[in-house]
């Protein structure tokens, strides 16, 4: 199956498309922030994206589970002072050079596969947009909390119930 090839894709190139995504982060003036980063620290953060992603194409992953990394994950960095457009366009940026990586190595075979491929990257832009959200769930949370104000999404949810 697709799903399996594309797992597959990522955890025998993981190392290359780690330092890609990492010279991109470093070079783009829309991260920055990320520069203030050692490279260690920097290749382990997208390594660890890519892994969850393995995870939830896997299903050994479940939605709360994403939840619940993004939020500490949106809080972590609004604590390290990395602004929280930064943050997202890194997710954005490794979701990128996934899909890059996919087409430059010629993954499809046939018209089926373009097909297959069409159920998987739902999945993955789920996977990805679930990220982004509680990432600024987590992001907003943290300034509300620092700032003494209600300011964060998930709190405006729910008073509206």
């Amino acid at each position: 199956m697709i799903y399996s090839r594309l797992i597959k894709l990522i955890e025998d190139n993981a190392d290359e498309l780690t330092n890609r995504v990492c010279k991109d982060l470093l070079t783009r003036e829309e991260t920055k922030s990320y520069r203030t980063l050692t490279q260690d620290l920097l290749r382990d953060r997208i390594y660890d994206v890519y892994s969850r992603l393995d995870s939830w194409l896997n299903k050994k992953m479940q939605t709360g589970e994403v939840q619940q990394y993004y939020s500490d994950m949106g809080k972590k960095r609004f604590r390290e002072g990395i602004p929280l457009h930064e943050v997202i366009m890194a997710l954005m940026i490794i979701k990128r050079h996934l899909w890059l990586y996919v087409r430059e190595n010629q993954f499809f075979d046939s018209t089926y596969e373009c097909y297959q491929a069409l159920e998987l990257n739902n999945k993955v832009v789920l996977f990805f947009d679930r990220a982004i959200f509680f990432t600024i769930v987590g992001y907003e949370e943290e300034l509300a909390e620092s700032t003494g104000t209600d300011t964060g999404i998930l709190s405006r949810l729910l008073k509206k119930k």
